[in-house]
């Protein structure tokens, strides 16, 4: 493909909040650079010599916003309009800013280009979800979502969620910044492997968008790339607790029989989740009569037990003519078709099944709805799977089907969209090539703004396979169908790291593996690993040997359940962390460059994790081992087994016997941590531990967050914060409560300090304002 340079920039004119240059006759297109709040710039890099003036509407993100902002043009990612950002520049000063970022691009006939420099000690994160090392650096690939049947493995090309968004980091200096091409469908990538200096990000089409954030810190180009593209909304708290889920759950008494062995076993479980076999012939939204004849029933016996139900929904809908979602479907022209008007069908689990075109907002609307009845039955939380989408002839046996020649949608299906109304929020008709990668997206927000349409004032929960940048305003994203095998362990964490450098904090992996059969030792590794995830599932393929936390007995099942119920001690931390999320777009879980970016080993690190700025995990990912030499960085960490100190900017061998794993606690800091209990809620934490880890002439605070875990009303201010210091000079601690309308069930804090070999303790009295405690 023969590109041609942008070589010749000449300035035009300033046209609203953008800067407006054209490129000569030789490549004859427009640059048009905006500059969004301090940090943000975008340029816009379109084909041809007429500017559209249209102004396009976004999606209100259901954050509580006013009105929605607009653009000029149509995104599916952004959720920050142009008129909703300061502006802090003159037209001369906004000039200087933007031409430097004006640099790099190219065109061809079907195809637009941006180049941009690679310098030699840079390191490339995010991009989605992506097999392999953390450093994507080296690597060439296309952008698109596919569904890696049967697994993937470490030379996996493609996944699931696929987001053009990459942060580079130099680690002489510790600088970041962030890049993203904000296009739905297929984005070439290459980074540094054609030429090592150089990243070079190609789209096909008339325009290409980039945004660049300035940083300087990961941490900042979070906070801005989140500003742009969305937050998560807090989920319930019952969402951030553990899961059970089973393809192969086939009757309402095995369900039963699960939620009476998690409680007879005392294991910690919030939900237990139903994979296909629950519908009738794999049809959405119904039932099979013969093995759950009565739903309401079973969510009444999961409630009874602090447990919740979630159903999986897939895109495909069976083309059957007495099934009701079908027959609505097309009696109001709801589903995919091609350009000619030819409707899309593609074999799914049920057989021969047409698609949803949920670029439509009255097909999201129609679809959302869809989940009155499953609500009404008790289920609280929606699992939306295949929604690459994936096409697949694996369970179809009762009729005759073709070879498939692709796994997921062809290109030239076209999406309706706003169709007579382009400007609106869904923008203009666009062929599938273009919207490929949001369509996993936008079924999850219809499944996400259906609850919220029916469960007014509730919190909705959704969790989906398949997304793009902005699915974190509507999901959450596990890793799909990983393997039960050591090597997932490890090829997990940067997967799950990167996800969340890619704006998605609520992410997890298949505890045990979803694949092949697991074994005590593994399933053990795989819940350490899990058990400090922001999503916490264990879920297995049908016909696989089971693997519950007790299917292999001692040892086995108790160091399971102490994994866990590490979790459920640490909720009252992890609920916080997702506070953070969702106000500053920091990820739950980090990599250690994240609080480091100048210590060169710690960005090289992919088998560790930071959970917040307070604890570090370093599962164990090899058979039989039982110590692991585990990266600290600077400072004095702390066992959170034993209490043993480590110093930090080097390698320590630790003990790791198969009921723990190398998890170690940041000197000067403040862990809160509640009682055990079998779900979320079960009683109120009480008392609240807060344990502080002192080293010599510290200073240590944390400021908890908590509110009522169900409802909205956080939105509108209706929470609690208890921030805590401690001086270890001293030993003084100072409390500060701050009720907004939210009261937590609460008696006491427990205070425990860890300083100069010593631990003390003391209780005292919560709902006091302000309290101050010499030891």
């Amino acid at each position: 493909m023969i590109f041609t340079e942008v070589t010749q920039l000449n300035y035009q004119k300033a046209n609203g909040h953008e800067y407006i240059w054209n490129t000569g006759e030789s490549a004859k297109c427009l640059l048009a650079g905006a500059i969004l709040g301090s940090s943000v710039i975008r340029v816009r890099f379109i084909r041809g010599t007429q500017l559209d003036e249209s102004r396009y509407q976004l999606a209100a993100t259901g954050a509580g916003e006013a009105t929605p902002g607009t653009l000029p043009y149509h995104s599916w990612m952004v959720a920050k309009g142009d008129e909703q950002w300061p502006n802090y520049f003159s037209e001369a000063e906004a000039r200087t800013v933007l031409e430097p970022y004006l640099q790099g691009f190219a065109i061809s006939p079907t195809s637009m280009r941006l180049t941009r420099p690679l310098a030699s000690e840079e390191r490339i994160y995010g991009l989605g979800e992506r097999t392999g090392s953390m450093d994507k650096r080296g690597q060439a690939f296309p952008v698109w979502n596919i569904d890696p049947h049967k697994g993937h493995d470490e030379h996996t090309v493609n996944m699931y969620t696929s987001i053009p968004f990459y942060l580079g980091l130099t680690v002489d200096d510790g600088r970041a910044y962030g890049v993203l091409i904000d296009h739905t469908g297929r984005v070439e990538m290459d980074i540094g492997k054609t030429n090592e200096a150089q990243v070079s990000m190609t789209v096909q089409g008339d325009s290409l968008i980039a945004y660049f954030f300035a940083g300087p810190t990961p941490a900042d180009v979070m906070m801005q790339y989140t500003e742009l593209t969305g937050r998560m909304p807090l989920p319930p708290l019952w969402a951030i607790g553990y899961h059970q889920c089973r393809w192969g759950y086939m009757n309402a008494q095995e369900v039963q029989q699960v939620a009476t062995e998690m409680r007879k076993r005392n294991h910690p479980c919030d939900a237990i989740w139903l994979d296909i076999d629950y519908m009738n012939g794999y049809r959405d939204f119904t039932w099979d009569a013969e093995r759950f004849p009565r739903p309401e029933q079973l969510t009444e016996y999961l409630h009874a037990q602090g447990m919740r139900l979630v159903t999986i929904i897939d895109p495909g809908v069976k083309i059957d003519e007495k099934y009701f979602v079908y027959q609505q479907g097309m009696e109001e022209d709801y589903f995919c078709r091609y350009k000619d008007g030819e409707l899309f069908e593609g074999n799914v689990w049920p057989g021969a099944c047409v698609f949803p075109d949920f670029s439509e907002s009255r097909v999201r609307t129609w679809w959302g709805n869809l989940y009155q009845g499953l609500l009404d039955q008790g289920v609280e939380g929606v699992w939306n799977d295949m929604n690459e989408p994936a096409l697949t002839n694996m369970m179809i046996v009762d009729e005759p089907v073709p070879a498939l020649e692709s796994n997921t949608m062809p290109d030239n299906v076209l999406h309706r969209a706003g169709g007579d109304q382009p400007e609106g929020p869904d923008g203009p008709p666009e062929l599938h090539k273009f919207f490929h990668n949001a369509y996993g997206m936008q079924m999850a927000r219809a499944s996400y703004e259906g609850l919220q349409r029916l469960w007014p004032g509730s919190r909705p929960f959704v969790l989906t396979r398949s997304g793009t940048g902005g699915v974190q305003r509507y999901a959450a994203i596990w890793t799909g169908d990983n393997w039960s095998r050591w090597e997932d362990i490890l090829m997990a964490i940067p997967m799950c790291l990167n996800l969340g450098m890619s704006g998605i904090a609520f992410v997890g992996v298949d505890i045990g593996g979803f694949w092949e059969a697991c074994n005590g030792e593994l399933l053990v590794r795989f819940a350490q690993l899990g058990a400090l995830l922001p999503f916490c599932r264990n879920h297995s393929a049908k016909d696989n040997p089971d693997q519950e936390p007790w299917t292999f007995g001692e040892p086995f099942e108790s160091a399971y359940r102490t994994a866990i119920e590490t979790r459920y001690r640490l909720l009252p931390y992890l609920y916080s962390l997702f506070h953070q999320a969702a106000t500053s777009g920091a990820p739950v879980i980090r990599p250690l460059y994240y609080h480091y970016p100048q210590d060169e080993q710690a960005a090289s690190v992919e088998d560790e994790f930071l959970v917040g700025d307070t604890l570090l995990s370093a599962p164990i990912y090899q058979e039989g081992v039982i110590s692991k030499s585990v990266y600290l960085p600077a400072g004095i960490w702390l066992d959170y087994w034993s209490g043993a100190e480590y110093p930090g900017a080097g390698w320590s061998d630790i003990e790791a016997p198969l009921e723990h794993w190398p998890l170690f606690i940041r000197s000067n800091s403040i862990l809160p941590s509640g009682p055990v209990m079998q779900f979320t809620g079960q009683y109120p934490t009480d008392p609240l531990t807060f344990t502080c880890y002192m080293a010599i002439d510290g200073l240590a605070s944390y400021t908890l967050y908590e509110d009522d875990g169900s409802t909205l009303t956080y939105q509108s201010g209706t929470f609690a914060q208890t921030s805590i210091s401690c001086l270890e000079d001293f030993v003084t601690v100072e409390i500060e409560e701050q009720f907004n309308n939210y009261r937590p069930q609460r008696e006491e804090y427990e205070i425990i300090i860890h300083v100069g070999g010593r631990t003390l303790q003391q209780k005292v009295k919560a709902g006091q304002g302000k309290i101050v405690i010499r030891l």
